[in-house]
This record gives C-alpha cells, structure tokens and sequence, in this order.
C-alpha cells in the first residue's frame, strides 16, 4: 500500500528542509511558535557558542558568556562541555555573529542527515531508505531546533549511535560487525560527553552488560581525563576555583540547587559558575526548579499546572529509578538476545525519561525522541513488539513531528488552561511512550528471571 508514496518521501523532505531555512529568513513558520512571535529569540542559544572560545582566547571562562565585548545581539548561558567550546566551536568562533549562526545551521543540517543516513542503512528495502532521512528531519521541533540555534544536533547523533551499536551487537553476525558495532556505541557516549553529557545516566546499564562494557569503560576513563584536564590547566579553565574548593561542593547537592541555579540567581554567575566543573554541576542546579514557562514542555510542569500546585520532585524521578532498577537487571539476565533487547529498550526508556523527570525542557530537545521513533520503526520487523502494539507506538510518535498545539489557543488569554493544551501533545506521547516500553522491559526481565528460577528448580528436582 505504502509503495506509491516512497517515491515522493524524497521531495516531501528536500522541500520541508526548503521551507525551514527559508522560514529562518522570511518567518513562514513563526506562528506556531509564541518565542518567534513575542521575543526575539533567533540564534539566542547560538551565540554563547562561540563566544565561549572567544573567552577562552582573551583568558575569560568559556562559561562567563556575558563578559568582555558581546557576540552577537543576545545570548544565553553557555553550558555544554568545555571541550566542546574547544574542538568544534573554535572553527565557526572567527566568523562574524550571524554568518557563523548561518555555517552553524547548515552544521546541525548536516548532522541530522548524517542520523538519516545511519539508520536507512538497515531499510530492507531500498525504496524505504528515504523513510529514515523524514523521520530524523520532518519534525517542528527540528526546525526549532535550527531557529535558537542549539547545540543539539550532536546529542541526537549521539543518542542515533547508541540505539544502533545496541541493535548491531544484538544481531551481529560475526565478530567483525560486533566491534563495528562497538566502536558507534564508543562513538556516541563521546559525543554526549563533549557536548550534553546526558548519556552518563546509561552508564550503569552499560557497564552491567558484558558486550558494552569494555567500550563504556573506554568511553567514561577518557571523559573523565579530559574533564579533568580542563579543570585544571588554567588555560583551559581561565576562572576556575581550584580543584580543592570544587570537590567540596561538587556533592553538596543542596548548595548546588541553591546557588548555581541560571534562572533562581536571575543570570547572575557565582565563581563557582565560571568554572569548568559547572558542567558536571548544572543539571544538578537545576533539577528541581520549576520554570512555568509557555515554552517549557516537561511532565513536572505540565502535571504542577494542571493541578495548580507543585508535586514532589521524588515523584517525577520515579522514572531515573526505574531505569536504573532495569539497569542493574540486567545482572541477572544470561541469555544473550533477551540482554541485548532490554539494554536497547532502557537506552529508549532513558531518552525518554528526560522529558518526564526533569523540570526545564525546551521544545528542540525532543529532537533526541527522533532517533527513538525511527528505532521503533526498524524494529517493526524484529517481533520485539507485538505488530499492534508497534502500530501504537509509531502513531503515538507522530506528535513529535506536528506542531504544538500553541497555534490552536486564543493568544490574547493565555491562562492555565491554554498552558496544559500546548504542551500535552509533547508531554502525553513522551509519557505514553515510556510507560509502553516500561511495560516490554519490565515483561523480558520477570520472563528471563522466572525462567531461570524455573529451570534451577527443575534441576534440584
């Protein structure tokens, strides 16, 4: 049935990447976005990139984004991994602001398609290639994604890497494809690392699992040597407070939440938010603050407005927990493929956790749900899945790539109300989607576990 329609993905692709770089110019999309239309926000997560190295070449902290001369006309707070100031935005830091926003765009492009490519290598046909290219490209919150400007582009390469090592390894048919597969899983936990070093709530899952740990273990030595390295060459770490002071509050969780918060100090950096081991702090600082932005898509906000009150953050970690409890599982799982596939469905449940757990989510981030659809969709021949229930999952994914309902709202009466309808069609497939591959995870590791128990008990008797 589908077959008429793959000749014409192709167009519906070249011309959707047509419409965002024209609408980056001429504004066409503007009107499902309130950013676009109440602020001036384009590149405004872009600038501090650069700017960052800059600092680094006039001896400022690549974190002190508002010091010395501006770059570009706004910025925010730069908080990737000072590394990734170093070796990637060193190259565009010399062009002027808007032509460097510009390369840095056509980048991120690139990069997307790089993740279509990845995964069209597995299409078992070659008509159903251009499928992989749309579900990584054909997305809003990709071209929001491009219009602030964000360094995430390498985060969703970085999340595409990882489903496909797991999936590789899974179905490897030698040892060749295995190490191939372990150097994309080796890959990807660097990219995370040296930009959004998200992935870190992985690691439990890859260190358990005898086929991913050597290269986890790889991956998370050279994070921390070069970590440490721009901690402590002053160079590197122009501002920083010195290692001593660092580790005295690197595990005070209360002070970090207290002092280090970006939107609770109102912009204000502390001494301590200049140095370089803010990268290991920030998601701390920020894990719990409740911004009730328009723009802010996460379940905690989503539900507090509902509700008019605020719930426990205990609550809403209760997914980080769950993966983790799957994580450690694994432990006890022996046959091979059943490891493998529930390794892959926490790499899945962990990339959707994000959104569920934590407070502050922006609408590009769900890019990093992309690569998540497009391995449900290749699963769909692995009978991992019952085939109803991947039909659920895939339609319940299409939410990602519409708009939010944002433009459906009176925008002269934005109230709770209009609040909850804007973000319920990222938030509820987010949560729909977690709590069905929960259901798969938790169905393989009591099935493993009791067959194991089943087979000791047959063998006493």
């Amino acid at each position: 049935m589908l077959q008429p329609i793959y000749k014409y993905i192709p167009w519906i692709i070249s011309a959707w990447i047509i419409v965002m770089l024209a609408s980056l110019k001429f504004g066409w999309l503007d009107p499902f976005f309130w950013a676009a239309q109440n602020a001036k926000v384009q590149g405004i997560d872009y600038f501090a990139l650069p700017k960052s190295y800059l600092n680094l070449l006039e001896g400022r902290s690549a974190f002190n984004t508002w010091a010395g001369k501006s770059y570009g006309p706004y910025a925010t707070w730069y908080i990737g991994h000072p590394a990734f100031s170093v070796f990637i935005m060193s190259w565009f830091s010399f062009l002027s602001p808007w032509n460097s926003y510009a390369a840095f765009v056509v980048f991120s492009l690139m990069v997307m398609l790089y993740c279509g490519y990845l995964f069209s290598k597995h299409a078992i046909k070659i008509e159903q290639k251009s499928i992989y290219y749309m579900l990584l490209l054909v997305s809003f919150p990709v071209y929001w994604m491009l219009y602030v400007g964000n360094m995430h582009a390498p985060l969703v390469l970085a999340t595409t890497l990882l489903l496909l090592a797991v999936y590789e390894i899974t179905y490897a048919k030698n040892m060749i494809e295995e190490k191939a597969a372990g150097i994309k899983l080796l890959a990807g936990l660097l990219i995370s690392f040296f930009s959004k070093p998200i992935v870190i709530l992985l690691m439990p899952a890859l260190l358990v699992v005898k086929e991913t740990r050597k290269n986890a273990f790889i991956a998370l030595i050279l994070y921390i040597i070069v970590s440490l390295v721009f901690i402590l060459v002053p160079m590197l770490n122009p501002e920083g407070v010195g290692l001593n002071r660092l580790l005295n509050v690197v595990f005070d969780f209360n002070y970090i939440k207290e002092t280090m918060n970006i939107y609770k100090n109102k912009f204000v950096l502390t001494e301590y938010m200049k140095d370089n081991g803010i990268h290991w702090m920030n998601l701390i600082a920020q894990s719990e603050h409740r911004l009730n932005h328009i723009e802010v898509f996460s379940l905690p906000v989503f539900i507090d407005t509902l509700l008019d009150k605020q719930l426990s953050s205990s609550f809403y970690k209760i997914p980080l927990y769950t993966s983790l409890l799957f994580s450690l599982a694994l432990a006890f799982i022996q046959e091979r493929k059943t490891r493998l596939n529930v390794l892959l469905l926490i790499v899945m449940g962990v990339s959707l956790s994000f959104f569920l757990s934590y407070n502050t989510v922006w609408e590009y981030q769900f890019a990093t749900v992309l690569p998540v659809i497009a391995m449900l969709y290749l699963l769909k021949e692995k009978q991992l899945f019952s085939k109803e229930l991947i039909k659920i999952m895939l339609a319940t994914g299409v939410f990602f790539y519409l708009p939010s309902f944002y433009f459906l709202i009176d925008k002269s009466t934005i109230d709770s109300s209009s609040l909850s309808l804007i973000r319920v069609s990222r938030v509820l497939p987010a949560l729909i989607l977690f709590m069905l591959i929960f259901y798969k995870t938790a169905q393989l590791i009591f099935t493993s576990v009791y067959s194991k128990v089943l087979n000791q008990k047959s063998q006493a008797d």
